[in-house]
């Protein structure tokens, strides 16, 4: 469901939540430690989750136009992020408090269906690539993100791809070469 499908009455209650905010290239949206009781969904631009473990960030998923973008443990439990989120490229975010929003999802079925349909998404593509590290070869897995997720080649770093995909820059090199 596209936050454009919805009927009139929904995007008015949508409309009441969203703070449309804009964040540079290289903000920290969100920082490890930090509460999050937002969610983002990117109008325009580009930013990744990551970790640092052993002083080495893990990119852990990226999001792009139309993608919902948060901690997603720390805004469930209301607890304090483990990641960043970081702004790849200047970006306009739609701001929306997560409290605020199931409450109106509660009063409107529309916005629990688009809800639904967000969580889906996201949910999906954290296991795409929670099995992929599991079960892929590193060949198989830039094979994987040639082919569902170019735009992320052609937006990100080649470290963090590395570290998304699992591997070393030096494989990340070779997976490149042999393609």
């Amino acid at each position: 469901m596209d936050i454009a499908n919805l009927p009139q009455e929904a995007i008015g209650h949508l409309n009441k939540l969203v703070v449309i905010t804009s964040a540079a290239k290289g903000s920290m949206l969100i920082r490890k430690g930090q509460r999050c009781d937002h969610f983002y969904i990117i109008q325009k631009g580009f930013a990744r989750i990551y970790a640092v473990i052993d002083d080495r960030q893990i990119t852990t998923l990226f999001a792009r136009e139309n993608d919902i973008i948060t901690s997603t443990y720390a805004l469930f439990t209301k607890g304090n992020s483990d990641e960043n989120v970081e702004i790849l490229e200047d970006s306009m975010l739609l701001k929306i408090d997560y409290e605020a929003f199931i409450d109106s999802c509660n009063a409107n079925p529309h916005l629990l269906k688009l809800y639904r349909v967000m969580m889906e998404k996201h949910y999906l593509a954290l296991e795409e690539r929670t099995l992929s590290l599991q079960f892929d070869s590193a060949l198989e897995r830039y094979q994987k993100l040639l082919s569902r997720h170019p735009f992320i080649l052609q937006r990100a770093s080649l470290g963090s791809i590395a570290s998304y995909l699992g591997m070393s820059h030096v494989t990340l090199s070779r997976m490149r070469a042999q393609v």
